[in-house]
């Protein structure tokens, strides 16, 4: 993040006697463009997802045929019960909680053959994402005769596949897509007769994190650390508007909303901006030694409907396993990087040297 706290008419000097210009390391804490949203990207671990496979918020057609085609009607329905027909009278679905279309557990959209006895023989259904092993869900196609004369029933079982992703990557203070700057402008300077007192002021930095596949929300825990010597202050993310408008930073473990209408995001996924204090002190991260790099480290687990929470760990966010091969893994934290360059090492051949710095 590069602070402009140059004076015009020193950067002028800095023109023309150098030819050329490169701007500090700001320490503004806000974005001063707009953000770049990382792009997601697909995981080659995972499952091809199909309508019995469906990845959460995406729509899928379900349809059958008839023999004879003429018909009474379909009644599409969702159920989690095993018995769906007891002594020739069909259950009511609408009853169940867990069968509604808006408020349930299971399906977050769904066309207007849903649960209404009609001639449709085929619907559109996206879902939320649900434990499928615990609860067995199945989509039912009940079928009546013409007339009314005779039914029959068939059912889809329902797993969804899981697909939740985060992807992190740098971020310019100017909005772009970018992991290095130049270190703070020097905060101050001052003699006290003995030593030469150095505050080297701070950086803050920004990342971009994208998160894919998901429906209502996620949470994201998040630290940092750097490799030499400067110390993490704050760090917090906001949604890309308010991070340029710099309002409504939010801790480590506040859950992210989708922002899409509906509440389901999908394969290009939405994003958030983390930005990270770093508090340099009397680090001077000159020449002689290396650059000081920022570490984030991020992981998030995918919103649970069946216990309103973020305790379900088994969807914590995927990654592809250390080998690149296999099935996914959710127990890797996904990490960035950012650079900050260092300042000019300034030496001297006078005898007796500089005077201490503190």
């Amino acid at each position: 993040m590069k602070k402009q706290i140059l004076i015009f008419a020193m950067f002028t000097l800095a023109l023309i006697f150098a030819g050329t210009s490169k701007s500090f390391g700001q320490y503004v804490n806000y974005m001063t463009g707009a953000p770049t949203c990382t792009p997601a990207i697909p995981l080659g671990c995972t499952d091809a997802d199909d309508p019995l496979h469906p990845l959460p918020g995406q729509s899928y057609l379900y349809e059958i045929t008839t023999d004879p085609v003429a018909i009474g009607s379909v009644h599409w329905f969702v159920t989690d019960e095993s018995q769906i027909i007891t002594s020739t009278v069909l259950g009511t679905p609408v009853l169940q909680p867990n069968r509604d279309v808006i408020n349930g557990d299971y399906i977050l959209t769904a066309d207007a053959n849903y649960n209404i006895p009609g001639p449709g023989k085929s619907i559109n259904i996206s879902w939320k994402s649900f434990d499928a092993v615990t609860n067995q869900v199945l989509l039912v196609a009940y079928v009546t005769g013409a007339a009314g004369c005779s039914d029959n029933v068939e059912v889809f079982r329902i797993e969804p596949s899981f697909a939740f992703t985060l992807d992190v990557a740098g971020l310019l203070d100017a909005g772009a897509l970018g992991a290095e700057e130049c270190l703070s402008p020097v905060e101050s300077a001052s003699y006290d007769g003995t030593n030469l007192t150095m505050n080297y002021g701070e950086n803050w930095v920004f990342f971009s994190v994208n998160a894919a596949n998901f429906v209502n929300s996620w949470e994201p825990t998040f630290t940092a650390a750097t490799a030499n010597g400067s110390t993490i202050g704050t760090i917090e993310w906001a949604y890309p508007a308010d991070a340029q408008a710099n309002v409504n930073w939010n801790a480590s473990g506040t859950p992210v909303m989708a922002q899409v209408a509906g509440g389901a995001v999908g394969a290009a996924g939405e994003c958030i901006v983390i930005r990270v204090q770093v508090d340099h002190g009397n680090i001077e991260h000159d020449n002689s030694v290396a650059a000081e790099v920022v570490t984030l480290s991020i992981d998030g687990v995918m919103y649970d409907a069946a216990t309103s929470g973020y305790g379900n760990t088994a969807w914590n966010d995927l990654d592809e396993p250390a080998s690149g091969t296999g099935s996914c893994v959710n127990n890797i934290t996904d990490t960035a990087t950012y650079t900050l360059t260092p300042r000019p090492a300034i030496t001297t051949a006078v005898v007796g040297g500089f005077e201490p710095k503190n």
